[in-house]
């Protein structure tokens, strides 16, 4: 019951700090073949620490559809939790960074059908670990944010590993000095 209100609180926190941002995912490894493009929704924001890092946390929700004749009844749902630490490289807070992150997967569910066509639903949490790279600039007064990212989530003895492409907008707690 704690493990709840503590994600609804961190929860509610971010959402009422950030807006929500889109990205395309690809599920990639042993097992995958027959997964389509997935799409995730996610939010994140930022603390600066100084003024070319931030301290970042983000929560999402991740859907990948399996092709496997049952239309879009089968595929995998994850919803990670994760902390991160975002450098930038000429210091400014802007421009090309890095961003390891680490975290949880507060709910991941795998439905397939068997050989019987009965609908099995795996249930499973697990760390999760991402690394990624972007690059954030002003466009018309609105910072935005390109990005590339590896994640996987560890689980029940095996992960779940998907490459990100995406567009976002970035919010932040507190403006930077150097912000207009």
């Amino acid at each position: 019951m704690g493990k709840k209100i503590f994600t609804a609180l961190i929860l509610f926190f971010i959402v009422m700090q950030v807006n929500a941002q889109l990205g395309a995912m690809k599920l990639v490894g042993k097992g995958t073949k027959d997964y389509k493009l997935g799409f995730g929704a996610f939010v994140k924001t930022g603390i600066p620490v100084t003024d070319g890092s931030d301290i970042t946390m983000e929560i999402g929700a991740d859907i990948f559809f399996l092709n496997d004749g049952y239309g879009d009844a089968d595929g995998t749902i994850m919803c990670p939790l994760k902390a991160g630490y975002r450098y930038t490289f000429n210091g400014t807070g802007k421009g090309l960074y890095v961003e390891p992150q680490v975290g949880y997967d507060l709910y991941g569910i795998t439905s397939l059908h068997d050989e019987n066509g009965q609908v099995v639903n795996l249930k499973y949490h697990g760390a999760v670990l991402a690394a990624g790279t972007g690059y954030l600039f002003y466009l018309w007064g609105v910072s935005f944010d390109i990005n590339l990212r590896y994640e996987t989530v560890i689980a029940q003895g095996g992960s779940n590993n998907f490459v990100s492409l995406g567009i976002t907008k970035y919010f932040s707690f507190r403006k930077r000095d150097n912000d207009y």
